[in-house]
């Protein structure tokens, strides 16, 4: 099955904690993927953000994570993130337009 990365409804829930800053959610059309993390990092990503995006995971017993999504191909990947990165600088400069009622300039 192929996918469009432009088709892939991206959905962010911000939350604002310390180093957690939002929790997204990816629609596949069909099919959804749930719980990738938005962190404070202290690294520039590619898109100029210190934050990085860790795909949903899960610790085994002795406490080691391991990713419940996972893309084998690097290239898709970086797609894949860019859109994620592009929809989350949209909907952060919504979120903070709400949050402090701020207007367009025209």
């Amino acid at each position: 099955m192929k996918i469009n990365i432009e088709e892939i409804e991206v959905k962010i829930k911000f939350i604002e904690e310390k180093k957690l800053k939002a929790i997204i959610g990816l629609d596949f059309g069909d099919f959804a993927v749930k719980g990738f993390r938005v962190m404070e990092s202290p690294h520039t990503n590619d898109c100029g953000l210190k934050l990085w995006l860790t795909p949903p995971s899960y610790p085994d017993k002795g406490g080691k994570y391991h990713p419940i999504f996972f893309v084998p191909e690097k290239n898709l990947w970086k797609l894949l993130e860019k859109r994620i990165w592009e929809e989350y600088q949209k909907q952060n400069d919504e979120h903070y337009k709400k949050k402090f009622d701020l207007k367009d300039e025209t």
